[in-house]
């Protein structure tokens, strides 16, 4: 059973990626683009915003870009438009194209010799709303009920807490890399305290999710047996997560002196939280049938 689980996870382990990745840098940019839509910013401060909203950008591309492997064949993609807002996955697709489409495009716009920064400011809340349907579509979209052990409550509440946990981070390490020093030292502290609070709602999350799994079954077994250490993993993830949260909140306390290192490690740190109880969310995969 064991063995059956992690088979399945490291089948799938571009999906992994794209879960791990891909919400957290969304997050980040509906940060971002809640203070670019409407926090009162100089001229010089605001270009250097837009040129590092590419690292936010960057997370999601690169989970993105993950999950398209998926597909197999690129013309896949005609058939998976087809299916939007009557199949889950597609519409996950469709949100994060026009995630995709907004995003990439207002950032080359920003390079333009003249930006209008009201436009920019309409754009950034369109920008926030497409980043809160794209998390929200990737969250729905594992909801099957003939997959049982993903059919729950716990699984869209869990990507979206996900999100909130690496998001701030990501964000206030472009915040850093941007020299936006005010935002870092009159956010930063609210921000880590906002990832923090989404670390430990999402450990009592999977703490309840975990209890459940005995109970979740087929004819070939429980998906309890299918993580037998899911509660160690949970463990993990808070360990990783929250050292993320108290080592950025670190690297704002020592302000600009302090580098970009830890914020780097910070991310880092959280990435890897998010990705193990990814992976164990792949592993409890459980059909109502006979297979795993």
């Amino acid at each position: 059973m064991m063995s059956s689980g992690f088979e399945t996870a490291l089948g799938e382990i571009t999906l992994v990626l794209f879960t791990t990745l891909a919400p957290s840098g969304a997050f980040a940019f509906m940060i971002m683009a809640g203070v670019l839509a409407c926090g009162k910013l100089d001229g010089a401060l605001r270009r250097r915003i837009d040129k590092f909203l590419c690292i936010p950008l960057s997370v999601s591309m690169v989970g993105l870009i993950a999950s398209a492997t998926h597909l197999g064949n690129p013309a896949n993609a005609l058939y998976v438009f087809m299916g939007v807002g009557r199949s889950p996955l597609s519409t996950e697709v469709f949100c994060a194209v026009i995630f995709l489409f907004l995003t990439g495009v207002y950032w080359l716009y920003s390079f333009a010799r003249k930006p209008k920064v009201a436009l920019q400011r309409v754009w950034a809340v369109g920008i926030v709303i497409a980043a809160a349907a794209f998390i929200t579509a990737v969250a729905f979209a594992y909801d099957a009920e003939t997959i049982v052990s993903w059919s729950t409550p716990f699984v869209p509440i869990g990507v979206w807490l996900n999100a909130i946990v690496g998001g701030p981070l990501v964000a206030l390490l472009a915040f850093r890399a941007a020299r936006a020093e005010d935002i870092v030292g009159h956010c930063g502290s609210m921000l880590c305290g906002l990832s923090f609070a989404a670390v430990t709602a999402n450990t009592v999350v999977y703490a309840l999710q975990g209890f459940g799994l005995p109970g979740i079954e087929n004819s070939f077994g429980s998906a309890a047996e299918l993580v037998p250490a899911f509660g160690f993993v949970v463990a993990a993830f808070f360990a990783c997560c929250a050292a993320a949260t108290a080592l950025m909140h670190s690297s704002v306390r020592a302000g600009k002196d302090s580098g970009s290192g830890r914020s780097l490690a910070s991310c880092a740190l959280a990435f890897a939280g998010i990705f193990l109880m990814r992976f164990v969310f792949y592993m409890m995969h459980m059909t109502v049938g006979l297979g795993v």
